[in-house]
C-alpha cells in the first residue's frame, strides 16, 4: 500500500512538473513575442514636408510606446529637413503651435533606414519579405518577424487607383498583395495590420483576402483624394509659417488619437474615431475585421501599458473637439497651394515662373485626357468613374508608355490613372494598350510640340 500511494504522489508530482513546464514554455514563447514596424514616407519635395514629418511622429509613437529601434524599419528620401525651403532647419513639425510654443521636433532621434534613391517599392517589398539579399541601399535592415510576432506597417504619400507612389516609380496592388501572401505562407507574422495614407488608397486592398490575418484602414476609398492638413495659414510653428503642409488629415488623426495615452483603445475603436474626424474622404477598413477588437497597443506599442507620454501631451496636442475638418486640402492640390503661399511671400521671380509651370503642368493633363476622351468617344466624367483594376498587367504597361511620351505622371495628375483603368475596362481586352499608345503619341506629342514653339 504504501509503495502504491508512493507511486501515486510520484505520478502526481511528475504530472506537476510537467504542467510547470509547459506554463513556462507558454511564458517564454509570449516573451519572446516581438512587434515589428515598417514606416514609409513614399515622396520627396518640401511641398511633400507632411509625409516625412507622418513617419517620424509615427516612429517616435512607437519608440516610446517601448518598441526596440532595431525593430522598427524607416524609409524617407530625407530631404525635407535640411531642405533651403525650411524655417526650421533640421527640424520637421506634424502640428502647429501658438507663439511662444517650440512644439516637438520630430525629426530630432528619428533614425531613417533607407533614404534618397533607396526609397523603391523593390526595397518595401524586400524588406516585408525580410530578404537582405534582395535589398539595394539602405542599411539592410529587413523584417525579423515570425510566425509569433505581429507587424505594423505606415505609408504615407501620393497614389492613384490600383497604385501607390515611390519618389521615382510606383508599387501597384498586385505586387503588395503578392507579397502579403508571400508572407502569409512563410508564417512571416501572427497577425498584421497597416495603416496606409494616399489617394485612391483603398484601391491597394480591394483584393485583400479575409483569411490571411490582415488588417487594412486606408485614408481613402479606391476613387478619391486623401487630404493635407495644418496647410497655410495654418502651418505656423511658434509664430512663424513653416510654409507647407505639416500633416495629413488622416495620419494625424490616428496619432493624435493614440498620443492621448490609451492604448487600451480597440483598433475599431480609433478607425471609427479617425473616420468622424476626416469627413473629407471617406476612410475605410479592409482584410481580416476580426483584428479591429484587439487594443492599439497590440500594434502601436511593445509590452505596452497605458502611458501618457507627457511631452507630447503638453506640447504637442490641440483638444479633439476643436479640429475644423473644413481646413483640409485636396492632396491633389497642395503643390499649387504651396507654391502660390511661396510667391506670396517672396514675390519672386523664380516663383513666378514655378506657378506658371505647375499651372501649365496641370493645363497640360487636363488637356491630354480630354482630347483622348474625344478619341475614344467617351465623356471625361464616365472614364473618371469608379472601375476596379482587373488586368495590372495592361494597367502597368498604359502608365509606363504614357511617362514615355508624355512625361512622368505628377501628384496632380495621378487623377487621371482611374481615367486608364476605365478605358482598360470599356475597350476588348486585346485592344487598349495599342489604342493609348497611339493617342499618347498623338496628343502628347502635338501638345509638347505646340508648347516648345510658344516657349
Amino acid at each position: 500500500r504504501c509503495v502504491q500511494e508512493t507511486g501515486t504522489w510520484g505520478n502526481q508530482t511528475q504530472l506537476m512538473k510537467l504542467t510547470l513546464l509547459f506554463f513556462l514554455a507558454l511564458s517564454f514563447f509570449a516573451v519572446s513575442a516581438e512587434n515589428w514596424a515598417v514606416l514609409v514616407a513614399g515622396s520627396d519635395g518640401f511641398w511633400n514636408y507632411r509625409h516625412q514629418a507622418d513617419v517620424c511622429h509615427a516612429y517616435h509613437i512607437l519608440i516610446n510606446n517601448g518598441y526596440k529601434p532595431e525593430n522598427v524599419i524607416v524609409f524617407s528620401a530625407n530631404d525635407v529637413a535640411n531642405s533651403d525651403s525650411n524655417p526650421f532647419k533640421g527640424k520637421l513639425y506634424n502640428k502647429p503651435t501658438e507663439k511662444n510654443q517650440e512644439g516637438v521636433d520630430v525629426n530630432d532621434g528619428c533614425v531613417i533606414d533607407y533614404e534618397g534613391e533607396d526609397v523603391t517599392p523593390e526595397n518595401f517589398l524586400a524588406v516585408l519579405k525580410g530578404d537582405a539579399q534582395a535589398v539595394n541601399g539602405g542599411n539592410g535592415k529587413v523584417l525579423r518577424s515570425t510566425k509569433d510576432d505581429r507587424v505594423f506597417i505606415n505609408f504615407a504619400d501620393h497614389g492613384a487607383e490600383g497604385l501607390i507612389a515611390f519618389p521615382s516609380s510606383y508599387l501597384y496592388a498586385d505586387d503588395l498583395i503578392k507579397t502579403f501572401e508571400y508572407m502569409h505562407t512563410k508564417n512571416l507574422y501572427l497577425e498584421l495590420v497597416f495603416y496606409l495614407e494616399a489617394c485612391e488608397s483603398g484601391s491597394m486592398f480591394q483584393n485583400l483576402p479575409t483569411n490571411w490575418s490582415i488588417y487594412a484602414t486606408s485614408a481613402a476609398s479606391p476613387y478619391e483624394s486623401s487630404w493635407a492638413y495644418y496647410c497655410y495659414p495654418d502651418d505656423v510653428v511658434n509664430g512663424e509659417s513653416v510654409g507647407s503642409c505639416l500633416g495629413d488629415h488622416y495620419s494625424i488623426s490616428w496619432m493624435e488619437d493614440t498620443d492621448r495615452g490609451d492604448l487600451t483603445e480597440s483598433l475599431n475603436k480609433q478607425f471609427n474615431i479617425v473616420k468622424k474626424r476626416v469627413s473629407q474622404s471617406q476612410v475605410m477598413e479592409w482584410g481580416d475585421l476580426s483584428i479591429n477588437k484587439q487594443p492599439i497597443g497590440n500594434y502601436q506599442a511593445n509590452g505596452y501599458k497605458t502611458t501618457t507620454y507627457d511631452k507630447i501631451k503638453a506640447q504637442f496636442l490641440r483638444q479633439m473637439t476643436s479640429f475644423d475638418s473644413a481646413r483640409g486640402l485636396d492632396s491633389r492640390d497642395v503643390k499649387l497651394h504651396y507654391i502660390k503661399n511661396k510667391l506670396q511671400r517672396e514675390q519672386s521671380l523664380q516663383a513666378s515662373q514655378e506657378l506658371r509651370a505647375e499651372i501649365n503642368q496641370r493645363l497640360f493633363a487636363d488637356n491630354i485626357f480630354a482630347q483622348m476622351a474625344k478619341f475614344f468617344d467617351f465623356p471625361v466624367e464616365t472614364l473618371l468613374g469608379k472601375t476596379q483594376v482587373t488586368n495590372f498587367d495592361c494597367l502597368k504597361s498604359s502608365v509606363k508608355t504614357y511617362e514615355l511620351t508624355c512625361g512622368k505622371f505628377t501628384e496632380y495628375s495621378l487623377k487621371y490613372v482611374q481615367f486608364l483603368v476605365t478605358i482598360l475596362s470599356l475597350i476588348h481586352i486585346s485592344e487598349p494598350t495599342r489604342l493609348l499608345s497611339i493617342s499618347y503619341a498623338v496628343f502628347c506629342l502635338k501638345k509638347k510640340k505646340r508648347i516648345s514653339v510658344t516657349t
